[in-house]
């Protein structure tokens, strides 16, 4: 420890008296403003426990599930374009709010995450003719489900980020 503040008193005029680079201060104020948060009040954690308990009624109201006699759960009445559509809105918003979040990140990484959510867009997502409705309606679920699971994470992660 005595060595080092010797050669720091030795070397003193080298360390403190020197002049920064050429552009110092210009990446230092850029690595600055990243760093701070824009002031605002954040109700995003909420909103996503309060959506989340929104799906979960409205799925609960629109597939009514009943106990088959071996205990599988079986859907009534589902209809293959209806169950698309909702869940297909259900990851929109998702994305809509994925978008929102990412305005206040770095450019680059903002560029290849909205990359990223546009090939899970533009996924098809093929389903099989062979299986009956309630098998269709069950992996359009699941894909979805996945999806916007896979939202719920990168929003988690930007939000831990930016604090």
């Amino acid at each position: 420890m005595k060595n080092i503040e010797k050669k720091i008193k030795e070397n003193k005029n080298e360390i403190f008296g020197g002049k920064p680079e050429n552009g110092h201060r210009a990446r230092f104020a850029a690595k600055l403003s990243l760093m701070q948060k824009p002031k605002r009040i954040s109700f995003m954690p909420y909103l996503k426990y309060i959506a989340a308990a929104a799906v979960v009624a409205v799925a609960f109201f629109i597939f009514k599930t009943e106990k088959t006699k071996n205990g599988v759960t079986a859907f009534n009445d589902v209809h293959i374009d209806e169950v698309k559509q909702y869940y297909a809105m259900q990851l929109n918003n998702e994305i809509d709010a994925t978008k929102e979040l990412l305005k206040n990140i770095d450019e680059q990484y903002r560029n290849e995450i909205l990359s990223d959510i546009k090939l899970m867009e533009i996924a098809e997502n093929k389903i099989p003719n062979a299986l009956d409705d309630e098998r269709k309606a069950a992996l359009i679920v699941s894909v979805y489900r996945r999806k916007i699971e896979w939202l719920h994470n990168l929003q988690s992660n930007v939000l831990a980020c930016n604090r």
